[in-house]
């Protein structure tokens, strides 16, 4: 079995951009083949107390859909915070989607004493079965409060999950309790916090697991998004925290080295994309030093790079392009380190580019992508790139697409 911790940054009552960000994470573990994945305390609101009431709902309300279809085609089991409705007020809750089952909730048992003029607290213990393990949920300030906590393992508990929006201060106290009842009860316990700003509060992330004598088996850090998965039979830890920023000169080592091995990888499949005539470090170092190279990091390490500018090179004007006059974006030079491949990432390094485009007005973006690499090219039609024509580039036999897509 395998849990996803999922430390996120939310925005206060955005609901709907919340719930994309969300999914992207979901998208993440399923990458990993995670059973299932854990989201912090009120994690699709923000820990907005005062928001609450304004912003509760039901777990069957059609907003949380996209998680179910996730849970369903995937057979992975997600937990989004969420403040939900009931007859007499306000709980804060997990709402828990299953595949192709009816959806279930978690809400809170022991409330803070700042949180009970908007909430109240939940009556009963929920737990999961997964692959044969039992997991109970804890929301907060009531994972720990110790007679609260061992009275819920003591129903036969084989993992402990704790769905938190702390400080700094509150993640130091949580990670003493969980270090001493996860060595006194033998009992692993993963805690997932949120970063950024909550309430009155700064959220000090560091969402981490601990192993059934105690050890820490890996954390996150506390100021960036990310994901970190422990796998329950092996008792081995992933995690990932992604960037993506603009490159500088320190970084060109490591972008050539990617660059080539990337090269090299094509070439033992038999596609000659690139020559060593192209990129060269020279043209990265010049994309450097024009500002329009982007790096993507896992956990602080560059892993994938893509230029993206208005720059178009002179053989696109041989095709008929379809918005002509239209204010151009150009994608070049996309790559991923041959070792990080399969993952996703080439995905999120374009779902990056256009986002850029559709925030500063782009109408279409080009690129051009080898005919012979059949993967790369079905890549971009599934995301509506359309072929408008045929380039030819030197020392190469076979033609690029010139691909087109609009923004909108």
């Amino acid at each position: 079995m395998k849990i996803c911790l999922a430390q996120t940054q939310s925005k206060a009552g955005n609901i709907q951009e919340n719930i994309a960000n969300h999914l992207k994470f979901v998208e993440r573990a399923i990458v990993y083949k995670a059973d299932l994945i854990i989201f912090p305390e009120l994690s699709i609101t923000n820990y907005e107390p005062q928001l609450a009431k304004t912003l509760a709902t039901k777990v069957e309300d059609n907003i949380f859909e996209p998680f179910q279809m996730l849970s369903n085609e995937h057979g992975v089991v997600v937990g989004v915070g969420m403040p939900t409705t009931t007859t007499n007020g306000i709980n804060i809750s997990l709402l828990i989607f299953q595949p192709n089952k009816e959806r279930d909730i978690y809400s809170k048992q022991l409330l803070h004493q700042d949180e009970e003029p908007y909430f109240l607290a939940g009556y009963k213990q929920t737990m999961l079965t997964i692959k044969g393990k039992k997991i109970a949920l804890g929301i907060c300030y009531e994972t720990l409060q110790e007679d609260h906590f061992v009275n819920t393992i003591q129903q036969g508990v084989d993992v402990y999950l704790a769905s938190v929006a702390k400080s700094n201060k509150g993640i130091e106290e949580a990670s003493e309790f969980f270090f001493k009842m996860a060595k006194a009860q033998g009992l692993p316990i993963m805690m997932v916090n949120c970063i950024g700003t909550c309430d009155d509060f700064v959220s000090a992330g560091q969402s981490a697991a601990w192993n059934a004598k105690g050890e820490l088996v890996s954390q996150l850090d506390a100021t960036n998004q990310g994901i970190l998965i422990y796998d329950f039979e092996t008792e081995r830890s992933e995690k990932e925290q992604l960037t993506i920023e603009k490159g500088n000169a320190s970084d060109l080592d490591s972008l050539f080295k990617i660059y080539k091995a990337a090269k090299e990888t094509l070439e033992d499949n038999n596609i000659y994309q690139w020559t060593d005539n192209y990129p060269t470090r020279q043209i990265i170092g010049n994309d450097i030093e024009s500002d329009v190279l982007y790096v993507l990091k896992s956990n602080n390490e560059i892993i994938g790079a893509v230029n993206i500018s208005e720059d178009q090179e002179a053989e696109y004007e041989a095709i008929d392009w379809q918005f002509n006059q239209a204010k151009v974006l150009v994608i070049h030079r996309l790559v991923i380190h041959p070792k990080s491949q399969k993952r996703g990432y080439a995905k999120l390094l374009m779902d990056f580019a256009e986002k850029y485009a559709k925030q500063d007005n782009f109408t279409s973006i080009r690129l051009d992508a080898y005919s012979k690499n059949k993967r790369v090219v079905e890549f971009y039609k599934r995301r509506h790139y359309f072929i408008r024509g045929e380039i030819y580039f030197p020392e190469r036999e076979y033609p690029f697409y010139g691909m087109e897509k609009e923004i909108t």
